[in-house]
C-alpha cells in the first residue's frame, strides 16, 4: 500500500513538471519580441567613400507600413531620400548626401508580432561620389570656374609670351633695317661728296692751265 502511495506521487510530480515545462515552452515565443541583428555599413564605421544605400536586419519579419526612417547630415538636417525597401526582416534606405562627415539614420520598426523598436545606425562618409548628392547640395559652379580660369591662365601667359616675342622680333628686324637704310644713306652721301670733291679738283686744274 505504501509502494503504491509512492508511486502515485511521483507521478503526480512528473505531471506537475511536465506541464511547467510545456507552460514555458509555449510562454516562450509568445514573450520573444524582434531585434536588431546588423546593419551595413557597421554603426561607427568610417567609410572612404559614401555608400548608395544603408541596411538593417532584425530576428523578426517587418512590417513595412508601420516602420518609420529618417537620415540626418553632419549638420543634424533631415536629408530627403526616397522610400526604404523591405525584404521580409530587412529594410533597405536608399542614400544621398549633403557634405562629407557623419550621417544618422534613425528607425522606428514594427514587427509583424507589433513590438516597436527605436535605434539607429550613424557613420562617417569622407567623399561622395557623383549622384549621390542630394538636390541642391552638389558642388558650387564656382569651384568648377575657378579651376577652369586656373587651366586658362597658362593659355594666357603663352599668348602674351608670345605677342613679346613678336614684338621683340619686329623690334629688331626695325632696328637693323634702320641700320641698312643708315648705311645706304652713308654710302650716298659719301659718293656725292666724294663727286663734288673731284668735279672742284678738276675745275681747278683746268683753270690752271688756261692761265698759263
Amino acid at each position: 500500500m505504501q509502494t503504491t502511495r509512492i508511486k502515485g506521487g511521483a507521478a503526480l510530480a512528473l505531471a506537475a513538471l511536465a506541464g511547467g515545462a510545456l507552460s514555458l515552452g509555449l510562454a516562450a515565443p509568445a514573450s520573444a519580441h524582434a531585434a536588431l541583428t546588423g546593419t551595413d555599413p557597421e554603426d561607427g564605421a568610417t567609410l572612404a567613400e559614401a555608400p548608395a544605400e544603408v541596411s538593417a536586419t532584425f530576428s523578426e519579419n517587418l512590417d513595412g507600413p508601420s516602420t518609420e526612417i529618417a537620415v540626418t547630415d553632419p549638420s543634424g538636417a533631415v536629408v530627403a531620400v526616397a522610400d526604404p525597401v523591405f525584404d521580409g526582416d530587412t529594410f533597405t534606405q536608399p542614400m544621398l548626401y549633403t557634405e562629407p562627415g557623419t550621417y544618422t539614420v534613425a528607425f522606428r520598426v514594427i514587427s509583424e508580432d507589433g513590438h516597436r523598436i527605436d535605434d539607429a545606425v550613424e557613420f562617417t562618409v569622407e567623399s561622395i561620389p557623383e549622384g549621390l548628392y542630394a538636390p541642391g547640395s552638389e558642388p558650387a559652379a564656382e569651384t568648377t570656374e575657378s579651376a577652369a580660369a586656373t587651366s586658362e591662365e597658362p593659355t594666357e601667359t603663352t599668348e602674351e609670351t608670345t605677342a613679346a616675342a613678336a614684338e621683340d622680333e619686329d623690334s629688331n628686324a626695325g632696328a637693323a633695317l634702320a641700320a641698312i637704310l643708315l648705311g645706304l644713306l652713308i654710302i650716298v652721301v659719301g659718293g656725292v661728296v666724294l663727286v663734288k670733291t673731284l668735279g672742284r679738283k678738276k675745275q681747278a686744274g683746268d683753270g690752271g692751265k688756261t692761265e698759263s
